[in-house]
């Protein structure tokens, strides 16, 4: 909400009163959006008092013939006229193709980059707070390593993407959102050294979630690259580095991606000289994290249940073949709070029925804290 008045503006009573009617029309509500505009058109008093106020919040939409024309003609207003920079608080990039690698259409890194060297400039985006990607012109996964230096500028707050793919009962929907203390990546692949990029502009992360996507929700990935995903022993590891102190809340599911229980891993582990607890498919220790309270993780990439962290209190392993919960396991689960989380207060165990018979639940009485099996239905059809 602008509140003073640069200090260029003549002003006049008449302007003040101007001035105050246009601070309230810095919403971004289409219609406010919409006043502003035919506000500037009406004169050059009005232009000179409306157009900060317009730039508070763009929206930026393409059309079909030259789809990056608007970006363009946005940055250059910006490079002539940094004054205006300075006001905008919310950019909202609704893309239709245009990151979609083509001869004739801007690669996504060139156009960030570019908006990266703009605020090397400390007056160019200074109160930009929120970045919204709509992206449309395929379903896959987005790719956020350009993005990532959004978090560095200094008054961000919030970046944000959405994709036009349907939701499906029981999958995360396809966004993804980064802010200084959550990250949720629910449409996202990336290699380890995005991810260490990510974690090293976040330095007051409470809560993580990583969910690789399903792959039958979409036919390509144009954004992703070939990099190799990020293996889940290297990724609990990288974030014991940097927030083993702030993490409370962790999630991650890698959607079948590194199953060990597949034969052909088996036999690469075995040439390798290595067992499924110490391999890169599955979590290493968590004891390191100091106040993770809540976890969510597939049961697979478990092994033993002593790598959990001492200050955990809410814990739910998911996609559990159900012939993988052996006595061992069970028995450890049972001793858990005794032996290696005294605050534990909830574990639930879920997985897949493979019959036609309804979902059950088991619960254990007598551990001290409430103990779950769940399992849900599979509907076998033909």
């Amino acid at each position: 909400m602008l509140t003073v008045p640069p200090k260029c503006w003549p002003l006049s009573t008449s302007n003040e009163i101007l001035f105050n009617v246009v601070a309230h029309l810095v919403t971004g509500d289409d219609i406010d959006v919409k006043t502003l505009l035919n506000l500037c058109r009406s004169s050059r008093v009005l232009l000179d008092i409306a157009q900060p106020a317009l730039y508070t919040c763009v929206r930026i939409t393409e059309p079909a013939v030259d789809p990056l024309k608007p970006l363009k003609i946005f940055l250059r207003t910006l490079m002539e006229r940094p004054s205006l920079s300075k006001e905008t608080q919310e950019l909202a990039l609704i893309n239709d193709r245009h990151l979609h690698f083509t001869a004739q259409i801007e690669a996504p890194c060139t156009l960030l980059e570019r908006v990266h060297e703009l605020q090397a400039d400390s007056s160019i985006f200074s109160k930009l707070k929120t970045f919204h990607l709509h992206k449309k012109y395929e379903q896959g996964p987005v790719n956020i390593k350009e993005y990532i230096h959004l978090m560095r500028y200094p008054s961000f707050k919030r970046f944000s993407t959405e994709n036009d793919v349907p939701h499906i009962i029981g999958e995360p929907r396809a966004i993804n959102t980064l802010t200084q203390s959550a990250v949720e990546l629910l449409w996202c692949i990336a290699p380890l050294p995005t991810m260490r990029q990510l974690l090293d502009v976040c330095p007051r992360l409470t809560l993580f979630e990583f969910v690789v996507p399903d792959r039958a929700r979409y036919t390509s990935m144009l954004d992703v690259g070939h990099e190799p995903l990020v293996g889940p022993q290297e990724l609990v590891e990288a974030l014991l580095k940097t927030h083993s102190h702030t993490l409370k809340s962790l999630r991650l599911d890698f959607h079948h991606f590194y199953d060990i229980s597949d034969p052909d891993m088996l036999e690469e582990l075995e040439q390798l000289g290595e067992t499924p607890e110490d391999c890169w498919m599955t979590y290493s220790s968590m004891r390191g994290f100091e106040n993770l309270t809540h976890m969510t993780i597939e049961f697979q990439k478990l092994v033993k249940v002593h790598k959990l962290p001492a200050s955990l209190e809410s814990l739910n392993l998911e996609l559990c073949e159900f012939a993988d919960l052996n006595k061992e396991f069970l028995d450890d689960l049972i001793q858990l709070k005794e032996k290696w989380c005294p605050v534990i207060e909830s574990v639930t165990v879920s997985g897949l029925e493979k019959t036609n018979e309804d979902g059950r639940t088991l619960t254990f009485l007598g551990v001290g804290y409430q103990l779950r099996i769940q399992s849900y239905q599979l509907l076998i059809t033909g």
